[in-house]
């Protein structure tokens, strides 16, 4: 099953993360898995920051951390939302955001209340202040939905950009030190 079918499949009650990235790559969504192209480096950064306990095969990690809690610090329940679940591109430029794509994953952290969300994609970061006027820095932002009890943080998506894994890494370390 391909990834743009899967929409929410490891949103739900109760999680300690939710991750949200923009939407599924075209190796990925050919996977059916999430962070499973060739040159996703999202697990691995996972586990360099003691987020997972293995360094997973990425072509089944998404089942083994998003579906279950094993490998994952103290059996936290992680899970994973895309902003544009039904959109295939590798090319985060060509991806078209709307207002409501915002409005659907605020909705969806209201409901579930997640402990941490983490945006890990620039476009989504963007997206999200355009929405809500809320401008999220690298890391810790704390709970800046009126509302919401959940503690947002921002990571940069885990490849495909300059900025080296130590810094990504380092800040899946803090929300670990924080679970």
């Amino acid at each position: 099953m391909k990834l743009v079918d899967k929409d929410a499949v490891y949103l739900r009650e109760g999680l300690d993360v939710l991750f949200v990235a923009l939407n599924p790559p075209q190796q990925s969504n050919n996977n059916g898995h999430y962070f499973s192209g060739r040159n996703s480096r999202f697990f691995q950064q996972l586990f360099k920051s003691g987020l997972i306990t293995e360094n997973l095969d990425k072509l089944i990690a998404d089942e083994l951390v998003f579906g279950g809690t094993k490998y994952n610090y103290k059996n936290k329940l992680f899970g994973v939302i895309d902003l544009k679940p039904r959109t295939e591109e590798t090319n985060s430029n060509r991806v078209k955001v709307k207002r409501e794509d915002v409005m659907l994953m605020l909705d969806r952290i209201r409901r579930y209340r997640p402990k941490i969300v983490c945006i890990i994609h620039s476009e989504v970061k963007n997206q999200f202040g355009k929405v809500t006027g809320i401008s999220l820095q690298d890391g810790f932002n704390g709970k800046v939905l009126d509302g919401c009890d959940t503690d947002f943080y921002y990571n940069h998506f885990p490849n495909g950009n300059s900025i080296p894994d130590e810094v990504k890494i380092d800040i899946y370390r803090t929300i670990r030190n924080n679970l």
